[in-house]
């Protein structure tokens, strides 16, 4: 069986949790956990035959999960055909898996997001530290 087909049997089965499997020296996650990786982490995305994967060294296993703890995001560590571990928290998938969003689209997300908060005591704060960036 090859690693993306263990990767999308395990994908349907547990969507909203992050798919770490061992190959090698190395840990490879797929399809959109690599966005969730890439926002997280900084690692690059690469596309190898119209597959999408990142992948880090056993030696980031302990950075990488106490991180996926961190931000209460599920995943499971597989290797070969099993699953070794299971995380189970508050899942935050969805908040962390943003595509390759355009800027444009980002800005909009954040201009919709501040304008439910523009009657509140928040707003104050958060513009002002987008204006210290500006």
């Amino acid at each position: 069986m090859k690693i993306y087909d263990i990767y999308s049997e395990k994908k349907k089965k547990y969507d909203k949790y992050v798919i770490l499997i061992k190959v090698g020296n190395f840990y490879e996650t797929y399809g959109e956990d690599t966005y969730l990786m890439n926002n997280l982490f900084d690692y690059k995305i690469k596309e190898v035959g119209g597959v999408r994967r990142v992948g880090f060294p056993l030696i980031a296993y302990n950075k990488v999960t106490d991180k996926l703890k961190c931000f209460k995001i599920n995943y499971l560590i597989v290797e070969g055909v099993n699953i070794t571990k299971k995380k189970f928290n508050n899942n935050n998938y969805d908040k962390y898996v943003r595509c390759d969003d355009s800027i444009s689209v980002r800005i909009d997300r954040i201009c919709e997001k501040l304008m439910v908060l523009k009657d509140t005591s928040k707003i104050s704060i958060i513009l002002e530290a987008i204006e210290e960036i500006i």
